[in-house]
């Protein structure tokens, strides 16, 4: 989507409301969408928000664990066993 109408990261800081440094983080898979970033999105792009709230793997350390695992939008308390 972000090709098709020619944004850029920077363009969804704005549209996001979000800082910089979190928009990496969602587009490099290091932090999952919340439900209102997925709210803007679906306004943004006029698109429903199940097309924004699929299971997607995530490459952060909390998760390194979780190797075959489809996380999304959610943070995992994790107990050092």
């Amino acid at each position: 989507l972000m090709e098709e109408h020619d944004l850029k990261a920077k363009d969804l800081v704005n549209i996001l409301d979000l800082s910089k440094g979190t928009v990496s983080k969602i587009l490099n898979y290091h932090k999952g969408l919340s439900k209102d970033t997925i709210r803007r999105l679906s306004d943004y792009f006029k698109l429903s928000q199940e097309a924004f709230n699929r299971p997607y793997k995530l490459i952060h350390e909390v998760n390194r664990h979780f190797r075959n695992a489809s996380l999304m939008n959610t943070r995992k308390n994790m107990i050092e066993a």
